[in-house]
C-alpha cells in the first residue's frame, strides 16, 4: 500500500528527483507529492499531457506573437489528439478564455493549478475528479495560435506561472 504525503507537510522529508542533477533541484513552488515505496519516499510521477508531440514554445520565451513572455510550455500535436491530465485533481474551470481559447483548469491536492489551453473539445465538467492519464479534452487551435497545440501552464497555489518543464521534471517526467 502506498502512503501519500504532501511534501510541504512532510517537515524535514525532501524529495530528490533522480534527474535533479540534470535539471536542478525541485523548486519549493512545485514540490512533488511523495509516495512511500518500500522504505524510501519517491516523487509521484506525472504523465505526459499528449502522446505524440514536439515542443514549440518554452516558458519565458519572447516572441512577437505573444503579448509578454511565454507563460507555459507548448506541445504541438495533431488536431484532435487526446489531452491527458498530468496528475490527479479536481476540475475547477471549463471555459473559453480569449487568447487561451478553450481552457480546462485542474486543481491538484496541494493547490497547484494546471491550465490546459487551446482545446478543440473539452471532455470534463467543473467538479469532476480526474486521475493522472485520464483524457480531459482534445488538442486544438482555439484562441491566439498559429497551429494546433496544447499550451500547458503550472500555477502553484493558483498564483504566477512557473516553468512547466521543471515542474514535470520534479515529478519524474522529462519532456
Amino acid at each position: 500500500m502506498a502512503l501519500t504525503v504532501a511534501a510541504a507537510s512532510a517537515g524535514a522529508l525532501q524529495a530528490t528527483p533522480s534527474d535533479a542533477v540534470a535539471h536542478g533541484p525541485a523548486t519549493p513552488q512545485v514540490a512533488p507529492l511523495l509516495v512511500r515505496e518500500g522504505e524510501r519516499l519517491e516523487p509521484r510521477p506525472w504523465v505526459a499531457p499528449v502522446a505524440d508531440y514536439r515542443l514549440t514554445g518554452r516558458f519565458g520565451a519572447s516572441d512577437p506573437l505573444w503579448a509578454s513572455r511565454h507563460t507555459g510550455l507548448d506541445f504541438a500535436a495533431p488536431e484532435g489528439a487526446p489531452i491527458r491530465a498530468v496528475a490527479p485533481g479536481v476540475v475547477t474551470s471549463v471555459s473559453y478564455d480569449g487568447a487561451y481559447g478553450y481552457k480546462t483548469v485542474l486543481a491538484l491536492r496541494d493547490g497547484t493549478q494546471l491550465w490546459f489551453c487551446h482545446q478543440s473539445e473539452q471532455h470534463v465538467a467543473v467538479g469532476d475528479r480526474v486521475g493522472a492519464g485520464q483524457v480531459i479534452g482534445l488538442v486544438g487551435s482555439t484562441g491566439n495560435v498559429t497551429g494546433p497545440h496544447l499550451h500547458l501552464e503550472v500555477r502553484p497555489a493558483g498564483g504566477a506561472p512557473v516553468d512547466p518543464q521543471q515542474a514535470l521534471a520534479a515529478h519524474g517526467r522529462r519532456v
